[in-house]
């Protein structure tokens, strides 16, 4: 692992320099700014871990510099550590109301700053590293093409809730959704290509959706909806709103203008017989099939509620 890289941003030079050479001996890669405007600039690129500032420069005070780079999307995760003369309560709480991790007065002692920083880097390690594996998880769980969920997830999540509404006797509806038809408003430019239509389907369904609804990508153009605490009139509702809103959409207008309608299966299960995700599923996906065979102008929708027909 390469040395954690820290700017001691000081006017004084001789304190700097007692900094830097303290943090050179703990392994740390450090070097020092002299004014406010230097340690902007040298955060901006992305490659310092730790600011250990003083607030008072000729330039720029310490509290805008702190400000500055966490507002920079390159340096929001820089760790910034107040070291100045000002240290009543109201400084060392506007420090931390700007996000330092700590605040240290002067006059200060060198070994206790070093256990301090490495402290503070401490942290930053570990909060790096759930970051790293909250990314892997959320990878694994997310379909890279529309951003929403994938399969995967929807049938982890699927009996998660199927077995908390029979445990706690409330609905649960579940809903796919189908790609039935795509028509080109324009015949010469013709339809948008499927993978941006299946993007900005994935749009549409989060803009039309609550925000505690789960949604996923289900595989290719079928993509799934979980509504915990639903019953099946408003699950069908909810479906119907989606349909009606997708099909007065025009798809990538103005450079493929493209019409689709979507068919849906729903389904709602309660209590009774416990269901599980592939069941709840299944029946969905049946009543997607069952939908799909209705005549033309009809609803498009097949709704079933499953604790009525165990």
């Amino acid at each position: 692992m390469h040395p954690y890289r820290v700017c001691v941003a000081d006017d004084h030079e001789e304190a700097a320099l007692v900094l830097v050479e303290g943090l050179r001996r703990h392994n740390y890669d450090a070097f020092a700014v002299h004014t406010g405007a230097e340690a902007i600039e040298v955060c901006a690129k992305g490659d310092v871990d730790l600011v250990l500032l003083d607030i008072c420069f000729p330039d720029i005070d310490g509290y805008e510099v702190c400000k500055k780079v966490k507002a920079m999307s390159a340096a929001a995760d820089t760790v910034v550590i107040f070291v100045s003369v000002k240290g009543s309560q109201e400084d060392i709480a506007k420090g931390y109301h700007l996000g330092a991790a700590d605040y240290i007065t002067k006059p200060y002692n060198l070994p206790m700053v070093m256990v301090r920083v490495d402290a503070a880097m401490r942290t930053k390690n570990l909060r790096d590293r759930l970051r790293e594996q909250e990314e892997l998880v959320d990878s694994v769980y997310t379909d890279h093409l529309t951003g929403l969920r994938n399969r995967r997830f929807l049938m982890e999540r699927l009996q998660e809730e199927v077995e908390e509404a029979f445990r706690h006797d409330y609905p649960v509806s579940c809903i796919v959704f189908d790609v039935d038809e795509i028509h080109a408003i324009d015949d010469e430019l013709g339809p948008v290509s499927l993978d941006d239509l299946l993007v900005e389907l994935g749009m549409a369904l989060r803009n039309y959706s609550r925000t505690y609804d789960i949604l996923a990508r289900f595989d290719g153009t079928v993509f799934a909806a979980i509504l915990p605490h639903t019953p099946l009139d408003q699950a069908t509702k909810y479906a119907s709103k989606i349909m009606s809103e997708v099909d007065s959409t025009t798809f990538s207008d103005p450079s493929f203008p493209t019409e689709v309608r979507l068919t849906a299966g729903v389904v709602s299960c309660r209590n009774g017989k416990q269901f599980g995700a592939d069941f709840v599923l299944g029946e969905a996906m049946r009543g997607l099939l069952r939908a799909k065979g209705m005549p033309k102008g009809e609803d498009r929708l097949c709704a079933l509620n499953l604790a009525e027909a165990s």
